[in-house]
């Protein structure tokens, strides 16, 4: 037989020995057996040297039944000691927690630098929009501005340009009356 199998059959060998057969399984082969023997009642085959058939098969079940009994008993792991059992759990349990904890930890500060610079970046644009409309309101008030201004400058060159043609008109009238004068004063002294 090969290495494997030996194991194998050791295996079952060692399951077999830790079946328990129940009370009600060992009194209904008991009471087979009984019958089979037919206790109290004399007959042939029991007076004769040899058993009967029936009664060897029972003897041969009563006997498998009590040796895998006490082969239940003997072979059964020993009872688990519920204290010591507890404690490995507890301890088990604190190590992964601890780590689970560790672990949660560094998600959470993960997830937290995640919507943090994600709130930023909308800060950001937020910001950049807003100063973006600023700018371009500032930019048009100053325009505005400038308009106004041109239209100021423009109206006041044109009322200087009015005044200086006013001026010069004034100025050749009154060269014109000067001279018409001057005339009339010459005129009159020569005659």
């Amino acid at each position: 037989m090969s290495k494997i199998d030996e194991n194998e059959i050791l295996r079952r060998l060692e399951q077999l020995s830790q079946i328990q057969p129940s009370f009600e399984a060992t009194e209904r082969a008991i009471n087979r057996a009984r019958l089979g023997f037919k206790w109290g009642t004399a007959t042939a085959s029991y007076k004769s040297n040899s058993p009967s058939p029936i009664f060897r098969f029972a003897a041969a079940a009563v006997l498998l039944i009590c040796a895998g009994f006490l082969a239940g008993r003997l072979f059964a792991p020993k009872p688990i000691n519920v204290e010591q059992l507890r404690a490995e759990i507890e301890t088990s349990l604190k190590s992964s927690l601890s780590a689970s904890c560790e672990q949660i930890k560094d998600e959470l500060h993960q997830q937290v630098r995640r919507d943090l610079a994600e709130f930023a970046t909308q800060t950001v644009a937020a910001s950049t929009t807003v100063t973006d409309q600023r700018l371009a309101e500032l930019i048009q008030l100053i325009e505005d501005a400038r308009m106004r201004d041109r239209f100021r400058v423009a109206a006041a060159l044109e009322q200087i340009e009015l005044n200086r043609l006013q001026d010069k008109t004034q100025l050749g009238n009154g060269l014109q009356g000067l001279v018409a004068q001057t005339s009339e004063l010459l005129r009159t002294e020569r005659n």
